[in-house]
């Protein structure tokens, strides 16, 4: 009896083994597009029999044998492809007295230039074919094949691919140029405050002109085989018109931005190469490099709501020192110390300042040191899971004061800010789930001075019906201490709002490739934990409504609208913006966009939350041209 048990076990185990081996992949799954894409590609020419059947139901067998194939193909390719560029490379210039054969010199850069662009086009097959790789990893065991040999080797091809396309162009020069006209005018002879906490200032449309310009230049290229650098150098006046790179939540509330003298600064500009640590890769990153992390942790806001520049929209901030990057495949880790609060020719250029909305005082960071870890727990095509961590402590200067209720300074004769976050990301049967928390705490040395209601929460949970239909609804708390340099939201002028709680819903759809909608709410109440912040019986109900229409290949127009209905004390504010935009392709490289946008707030005597100087009724209206060129 118990021979016959083991046998029936037995059995049952390999027949359990084949039909894992032998189950069918359905013609909906991803990878047929993927093989799709490798056949359009040239790489393979179909299925194990010489046919392409997408409609057909495919073996998981089968998909690794044109795995296999395609892998051969790739890499028999790029043989030939490095000894034909090597050959191409290798031939001799005309030098000394003799005349130069112009026509021969054009042909080998024509023909340099098509074998690059089959190297790109197998780069992108190889990146396909590991994320296939990835997921027939049993079946290509099964065949004989050594999964991490595999890997190793794709990985192996793609270097090839970028050594080999560095041997057509070590240096690179690409640049931007951006020309924005913003007006602004009242209505009524009001007054209103802007999105960029302005006032609009008195008199007609026409009365109130500001005319920016930038020229952006980047140099990048390799060194060498090993190191690699890029620099971005900016011309205009731009940056100093709208006081620095980023907009610190608690900017005052100031006139009309001014037009200043043209400003040079170093936006970027680094260096990256690999190095041996105890027999690990590290990529090491030096200079003023892009900075940025979580919302909550470390995030750039975008200073100018109204005129489109180029890298101001990036939300990294750029700081100068080093960085350390490790990956050992699941696991990520970065290490860095920077210097921050840099200056322009004609002002700030980067500041990274401690505040929220409902801070009275801010204070810039002014170096800081941090480490950053990921772990891809679960990782997949259509399920994974990635958890992070982040701590980093920033010095702000000594003998520093922090307030935030409008009392007493709440943190005293500090000096420095130590900032912790967790997240997670996941994606599984069509959900995506995110949860993001983080702390702030002040510190006279390595003494705690303010610890306490200084974090922030914010956990959501989206599904798509379909593609063209999504739903999102999450919760969020930010408490009334919490101040870390990031950028997690807005309501009207107020940039990262705090000593709030409450739920949120949004909506996505695609009636058509042309025309997109999206409707989103927020339903907030006061935290009711600290004396001269938000009771519970505050509330705020913010609604944001948008609709994108493509007109033509060349037009397309959006409208916006934007309300935040108040209630506190015992007053009920209301604010109301209007947005229109209009969008044209001038060509591949050049987009003009036109901005219009109606203000409208009444206070109801709360000059608070008045939305303008008045403590009643403000409106105004905004208006802005951005046309950027790109070479």
């Amino acid at each position: 009896m118990k021979r016959l048990l083991i046998s029936v076990a037995g059995l049952s185990l390999i027949t359990g083994l084949t039909f894992a081996q032998m189950r069918d992949v359905p013609p909906g799954h991803w990878a047929y597009q993927s093989i799709e894409q490798l056949v359009q590609m040239g790489i393979i020419e179909g299925y194990p029999d010489g046919t392409f059947r997408p409609n057909r139901t495919m073996t998981r067998a089968e998909f690794a044998q044109a795995i296999a194939r395609a892998y051969r193909n790739i890499d028999e390719r790029l043989r030939a492809l490095n000894q034909r560029i090597e050959e191409i490379a290798g031939r001799p210039q005309t030098g000394g007295q003799q005349p130069v054969d112009m026509s021969s010199m054009q042909n080998q850069i024509n023909e340099l230039r098509n074998q690059i662009q089959e190297l790109r086009k197998l780069n992108e097959a190889v990146q396909t074919l590991q994320r296939l790789a990835q997921t027939f990893q049993q079946e290509l065991a099964g065949m004989g094949v050594d999964i991490d040999t595999l890997k190793r080797d794709m990985a192996s091809l793609r270097a090839r691919v970028e050594a080999l396309e560095g041997k057509e162009e070590k240096f690179k020069m690409s640049g931007d140029l951006t020309f924005g006209v913003y007006g602004a005018h009242s209505i009524d002879g009001k007054d209103v405050y802007t999105f960029n906490r302005t006032t609009l200032g008195t008199g007609k449309l026409l009365e109130n002109i500001d005319v920016v310009h930038e020229l952006g230049l980047t140099f990048s290229g390799q060194i060498n085989n090993e190191v690699s650098g890029s620099a971005t150098f900016i011309v205009g006046n731009y940056l100093p018109y709208v006081g620095g790179a980023g907009l610190d939540a608690l900017t005052a509330i100031t006139g009309p931005r001014a037009v200043g003298n043209t400003d040079i600064t170093i936006w970027e500009a680094y260096v990256k190469a690999p190095i041996d640590v105890f027999g690990t890769k590290v990529d090491v990153t030096v200079g003023r490099y892009p900075a940025k992390l979580t919302p909550f942790t470390l995030q750039r806001i975008n200073p100018d709501y109204y005129l489109n520049f180029p890298r101001y929209g990036d939300g990294a901030f750029r700081v100068d020192g080093g960085a350390l990057s490790f990956n050992f495949d699941t696991f990520r880790l970065n290490l860095w110390a920077a210097q921050v609060n840099q200056q322009s020719n004609n002002g700030v250029f980067n500041v990274v300042n401690f505040s929220n909305h409902n801070s009275t005082t801010s204070q810039p960071m002014e170096q800081m040191a941090g480490a950053r870890l990921e772990f891809d727990a679960i990782r997949g095509e259509n399920t994974n899971l990635t958890i992070g961590a982040t701590y980093y402590a920033a010095g702000i200067g000594a003998g520093q004061n922090f307030n935030f209720a409008g009392g007493p300074a709440e943190a005293v004769n500090i000096d420095r800010v130590d900032v912790f976050g967790a997240d997670v990301k996941a994606k599984f049967a069509g959900f995506n789930i995110g949860v993001e928390y983080a702390q702030s705490d002040f510190l006279r040395d390595t003494t705690r001075v303010l610890d306490q209601d200084n974090w922030a929460l914010d956990a959501y949970i989206g599904y798509n019906f379909s593609e063209n239909l999504g739903l999102v609804a999450g919760y969020r708390e930010v408490r009334p201490y919490f101040a870390a340099p990031g950028a997690w939201g807005r309501v009207g002028y107020l940039y990262n709002p705090s000593d709030l709680r409450g739920f949120y819903a949004g909506v996505n759809y695609n009636a058509s490739q042309d025309l997109k909608v999206n409707v989103s709410g927020a339903f907030l109440e006061g935290t009711g934990r600290v004396p001269g912040g938000y009771t519970k019986n505050d509330e705020l109900i913010h609604v944001l409504a948008g609709v994108d229409y493509r007109l033509s290949e060349r037009w397309n127009v959006s409208l916006n609208y934007e309300g935040a209905y108040w209630k506190v004390g015992g007053v009920k504010p209301v604010w109301n913006y209007f947005t229109l935009g209009v969008g044209y392709n001038l060509g591949e490289n050049t987009a003009l966009n036109v901005l219009y946008q109606i203000l409208d707030t009444d206070g109801k005597g709360n000059a608070n939350f008045s939305g303008g100087p008045a403590a009643g009724k403000n409106s105004g209206a905004v208006a802005a041209t951005t046309l950027s060129v790109k070479f």
